[in-house]
């Protein structure tokens, strides 16, 4: 009546049961007693169970037996899935003490770990055909698993990528984007050339040439960008009142001598070749020393230089907080510029002016460095 198994845990069962009592007995300790209590309940259920099981033993009378028992079913396949999910907890660990997006990747490797060995572990159990059980498994999830690996795919090569052009200098970038280059040409070119080569070993030299990439780009992470200059622009001269300059600065190298001819103007002020500023509305015929824009309007206005030298155009359109957020912060000049035009060249000057000519305390001005006799005057009704 009673398995092996199971009279070796109703032994476990009583034994733990006299202990209990003598324990209680002797010692009167609470914690001892309750703790031998609960041993011996639970081998008694354990003993129950195997006397119900027969111990898993299987009669060699029971032909049946052969197909549906646990030792008739295959053993599981190697599965990747739990050392993910451990990377997924190591991560997870890290990133409660670093960084909020390892937190992030920790979380992802879980997820994604809990539900493909979930598939796996439901797809191997459906029958007795591991091929069929492979082919259901594909039908499940493929359809997600494909496009998700291409894009994780992708985003690491591109932002491998990324990193490595960064840490690059400035001539070593095409430099190095030759190289790929050259090297995806050739790997091409052997290829199709050699159509015999076998896919195991294509596939080898991508994984090769993509870890590569990825490891790259870890070093290139890991040692950070290269100190990128900041090129000085018209919009930081004027910020930092620097307008009034005459000479050549960082951000009049290169600059633009011309404007398109679709471009939005409300009027037009050249420099002629007598050292004179004058002015020109849109819509109104002859020149003056004045011209009327907008308020709280984006205003773009035409500079000509028909001078003999290179020469810039500033707005001063008196003062402006220091942060325009803080009004009891600094006032400082509010300044707008176009960079060095060189003769017969133009620029565009873009501008909006938010208090009105009656606002201000001095007159707003076109000028030109070094050329303090030309001005044309601002209007803002």
């Amino acid at each position: 009546m009673f398995t092996t198994g199971s009279k070796l845990l109703f032994g476990g069962g009583t034994v733990a049961a006299v202990g209990a009592v003598l324990y209680g007995v002797l010692v009167a300790g609470a914690l001892g007693t309750v703790g031998l209590t609960f041993a011996a309940a639970v081998l008694w259920l354990l003993g129950g169970i195997s006397a119900v099981t027969r111990d898993a033993n299987v009669s060699s009378m029971d032909v049946d037996a052969l197909h549906y028992t646990a030792a008739a079913a295959p053993a599981p396949s190697a599965s990747m899935w739990p050392a993910v999910g451990a990377l997924g907890v190591v991560l997870l660990a890290v990133g409660l003490v670093t960084y909020q997006v390892v937190v992030v990747f920790g979380l992802i490797a879980l997820v994604a770990a809990g539900a493909e060995w979930m598939v796996q572990a439901w797809s191997e159990r459906v029958s007795d055909d591991a091929g069929r059980n492979a082919g259901i498994r594909g039908r499940l999830a493929h359809p997600l698993e494909f496009p998700v690996l291409a894009a994780v795919g992708v985003a690491v090569l591109v932002y491998s990528f990324s990193r490595i052009m960064l840490v690059l200098s400035k001539t070593g970038g095409p430099v190095a984007f030759g190289l790929i280059a050259l090297a995806v040409l050739v790997a091409g070119f052997i290829v199709a050339v050699k159509p015999t080569l076998k896919t195991g070993m294509i596939g080898a030299v991508a994984a090769v040439g993509a870890l590569g990439l990825v490891a790259g780009g870890i070093a290139s992470a890991l040692e950070g960008e290269r100190d990128i200059e900041v090129h000085e622009t018209t919009g930081g001269l004027a910020e930092h009142g620097e307008c009034a300059t005459a000479e050549e600065t960082h951000a009049d190298e290169n600059a633009s001598q011309s404007v398109a001819a679709k471009a939005n103007v409300t009027g037009e002020v050249t420099l002629r070749s007598d050292g004179t500023l004058v002015a020109r509305s849109l819509g109104i015929a002859g020149t003056a020393d004045s011209i009327v824009v907008t308020r709280n309007n984006p205003t773009n206005i035409l500079f000509r230089n028909d001078s003999d030298e290179a020469r810039r155009l500033v707005l001063d359109a008196g003062l402006r907080y220091e942060d325009p957020t803080d009004t009891s912060s600094e006032q400082v000049p509010a300044q707008h510029c176009t960079a060095l035009v060189e003769k017969g060249g133009t620029q565009l000057l873009t501008f909006t002016i938010a208090n009105t000519s009656a606002a201000q305390d001095a007159p707003m001005t076109f000028s030109i460095p070094g050329l303090d006799a030309a001005s044309v005057e601002v209007v803002v009704p």
